[in-house]
């Protein structure tokens, strides 16, 4: 993305939602240089096999947005509408993008969004971004580590967004697998940059066995989509 226009994000039908989205990736985009030379000397692990990342380098992303792009937003948001997904679980909430997408969604459902965010100041910041979009009443943030945030849901989940952490993809999964609903759909970003960190998830979801089907697909850059069917 290398312009923020309004017809990015116009398939949500509502204007403060998109103005909030509009002002939150052009703040990304400034960001644009830093994460190119942050990156340039993995550059070819990226664009081949990937990164194995690890979460003990953390503080350059303390004020990162690293958002999914529009095309992807759009994608989670109708294929919520599409399921009626009425409970909507995100892990990595970051400013609020992505949940934007995802509280539209649930809005428009009737439904609600639970996601987690470790930072504090991130989640204090997204819950304002919520606010200002109109969307927080259809929200919970859970401030902390997922992998206790998320311990004794006592939901059943539609859709499942994981965006953390890479590294810990699986095991916020597998934290969460018992609350999916049968048609459950779980979408992960970056798993192509960063496959080796996430090749236990894969590995898992793509073993029919496990009663999931699962593959990659590209609403611009790579995404994992699964679905429990058994």
């Amino acid at each position: 993305m290398s312009k923020v226009t309004p017809d990015l994000f116009e398939v949500l039908n509502d204007p403060k939602a998109e103005a909030v989205l509009a002002k939150l990736y052009k703040a990304a985009l400034k960001q644009g240089w830093a994460m190119v030379f942050h990156f340039l000397p993995k550059a070819f692990k990226l664009l081949g096999k990937g990164i194995d990342w690890k979460t003990e380098n953390e503080k350059f992303y303390d004020d990162k947005y690293i958002p999914i792009v529009p095309a992807q937003g759009t994608f989670l948001y109708i294929q919520a509408r599409a399921l009626n997904a009425k409970c909507i679980l995100e892990f990595g909430t970051s400013y609020g993008i992505s949940t934007i997408y995802l509280a539209k969604a649930a809005k428009d459902n009737g439904g609600k969004v639970i996601t987690t965010e470790y930072l504090t100041h991130k989640a204090s910041i997204a819950g304002k971004n919520l606010e200002e979009a109109g969307l927080s009443g259809y929200v919970e943030i859970r401030e902390g580590d997922a992998r206790e945030t998320l311990k004794n849901l006592d939901v059943e989940l539609d859709f499942v967004l994981l965006d953390g952490w890479p590294d810990l993809v699986f095991p916020v999964f597998k934290l969460i697998e018992p609350k999916l609903k049968k048609g459950a759909v779980i979408a992960v970003d970056d798993v192509e940059g960063f496959k080796p960190s996430m090749q236990d998830y894969l590995n898992y979801v793509r073993n029919p066995e496990n009663g999931y089907i699962s593959t990659t697909i590209k609403p611009h850059k790579g995404m994992e989509l699964t679905v429990k069917v058994k």
